[in-house]
């Protein structure tokens, strides 16, 4: 989709955010960080349009079907 990220520093949601270059990640169960990150992007909107570009970028080459099916065959040994 091209969207910035703002998510916890949790497993499972920290792989999907590098913090400052595609969105922010906050700490588990805490407001001010989270609220600091959103304002971030009310007070420079630039950054949505620059941060989304990067998620859309990291997605494509994290998760290229061709690369993920290569991982997957060569893990099960057939490659």
């Amino acid at each position: 989709m091209g969207r910035p990220v703002i998510t916890t520093d949790a497993p499972g949601c920290r792989e999907t955010v590098v913090d400052g270059d595609n969105g922010f990640l906050v700490p588990v169960k805490s407001v001010e960080p989270l609220a600091a990150a959103m304002l971030k992007f009310i007070e420079k909107p630039e950054l949505i349009e620059r941060m989304g570009a990067r998620s859309r970028a990291i997605a494509e080459e994290k998760y290229d079907v061709h690369k993920v099916n290569a991982v997957m065959l060569k893990e099960m040994g057939i490659e």
